[in-house]
């Protein structure tokens, strides 16, 4: 089946990044990130956006430094403190990215 065909036919933003995930994994010097922002930039125009909030890195020490789960992936957002409830799962991902070296445990 051809590439475009395929990620088509995804349903939901996990089948999505599971499928680029799969594609690409092996490809020297890409990662999670990669693959996230891949499967996030294609589930934009297909109006496949993430329900749960993957892990990378950055997302990673950010989900650490809040003394969440940060060996989950992807999180649950509602397992996240209330503070970010009011944002998007997408968002949250860069919420703990960009301000992962500003966070504790415990912040609400």
């Amino acid at each position: 089946m051809d590439s475009a065909k395929e990620l088509r036919r995804c349903d939901s933003f996990d089948q999505l990044h599971n499928l680029i995930t799969e594609h690409l994994n092996g490809i020297r010097n890409l990662g999670g990130l990669y693959y996230y922002d891949t499967a996030l930039r294609i589930g934009a125009s297909l109006h496949l956006m993430p329900e749960r909030v993957y892990l990378h890195s950055g997302t990673r020490d950010g989900a650490r430094a809040l003394g969440l789960d940060w060996r989950a992936d992807p999180l649950d957002p509602r397992a996240l403190p209330k503070a970010l409830g009011d944002l998007e799962p997408y968002e949250i991902e860069d919420f703990l990215c960009i301000y992962r070296d500003h966070l504790r445990p415990g912040m609400q």
